[in-house]
């Protein structure tokens, strides 16, 4: 079956290789030409209106996250106040990326090194999924979990120096998609159901 081409948009590089699995484990339909954005949240925003207007001639798939605000609904509403093209989706994690990785438990547990017990029932509910991981990581058994994920004694900043590399092993080589969802994302469940739904119009 020919792929349907299509362009993403995301937050950074660890989004984009979450949106490209849940793609691929959706059902092989598309295929991506082009990833935009990488830039952060703030960034997408404010181009989200360029990219609803590019899906006119080629369809859009785009990833944010939740963080502090509402709701999905109220996201999408503000940054898109006429409504998404038919060509587009704009997925939301809820409330971070990392909700959906740490939702597929039994493989996130044994890739951090950490009893699964540990792992939170409903990530979505986490309000600050990138805390919780590195408190998590604490617990960790490997050593270069611990080194990677929490951040250096006297460090600025929330998280440690290989965070994203090796979240992004985690994404790219251990993660399903499905089982996370059924197991304990609803958030990740709709992403996933609006992918297998997504009929973009190809324009002649």
């Amino acid at each position: 079956m020919k792929r349907i081409p299509v362009s993403l948009a995301v937050e950074g590089v660890l989004d984009e290789v979450v949106l490209r699995q849940l793609i691929e484990q959706s059902g092989p339909r598309f295929e991506v030409t082009a990833c935009y954005g990488k830039r952060g949240k703030d960034h997408l925003r404010q181009n989200i209106s360029r990219f609803n207007q590019a899906a006119v001639h080629k369809p859009f798939i785009i990833l944010t996250d939740l963080d502090d605000e509402d709701c999905p609904p109220g996201l999408i509403s503000r940054w898109l106040p006429s409504g998404p093209h038919c060509n587009l989706i704009l997925r939301i994690a809820v409330r971070e990326v990392e909700s959906w990785l740490v939702a597929d438990a039994e493989r996130f547990a044994r890739f951090l090194g950490v009893g699964e017990a540990r792992l939170p029932q409903w990530p979505d509910l986490i309000p600050d999924p990138k805390a919780d991981l590195v408190q998590l990581a604490r617990r960790s058994r490997k050593r270069d979990i611990r080194e990677d994920l929490i951040p250096a004694s006297g460090s600025t900043s929330k998280v440690g120096r290989n965070y994203a590399g090796q979240l992004i092993q985690f994404a790219s080589g251990g993660w399903t998609a499905d089982a996370a969802a059924c197991q304990r994302s609803p958030s990740l469940r709709k992403g996933l159901l609006s992918l297998r739904k997504f009929s973009p119009r190809i324009p002649a």
